[in-house]
């Protein structure tokens, strides 16, 4: 149970430095400063984390935001270890989050079966 809220709690706090991070760290970027992060998972080792991620930006592709990540993955982390007191910073990995678009969807065939 202690390490279930010492996961919960290290999760939030990696959730609001890395949107804090792309929001402030990244001016010169196409995608980075535009990504959202909805969620971060860890391990129950905290050895690795997966961060949901979404873009405000309407013409941003998967794959050209996957980039940029791949580009500024190790400079991301670097900045997160010198924000996060932990022993070691987990390794990141992004991952799009479909769950606003799903939710639009279903939103739309609602209002479909309602006509």
């Amino acid at each position: 149970m202690a390490n279930e809220i010492k996961v919960e709690r290290t999760q939030s706090t990696i959730l609001r430095e890395l949107n804090m991070i792309l929001q402030k760290e990244f001016p010169e970027s196409t995608y980075l400063k535009t990504f959202t992060i909805h969620e971060v998972r860890l391990t129950n080792d905290m050895s690795h984390a997966r961060v949901f991620y979404s873009s405000f930006d309407a013409n941003a592709t998967v794959p050209d935001m996957k980039a940029e990540i791949t580009e500024n993955l190790k400079q991301i982390r670097m900045m997160l270890a010198s924000r996060v007191e932990m022993r070691a910073v987990p390794e990141l990995s992004f991952e799009h989050d479909t769950s606003l678009e799903t939710a639009n969807r279903i939103e739309e065939i609602l209002k479909d079966i309602k006509k």
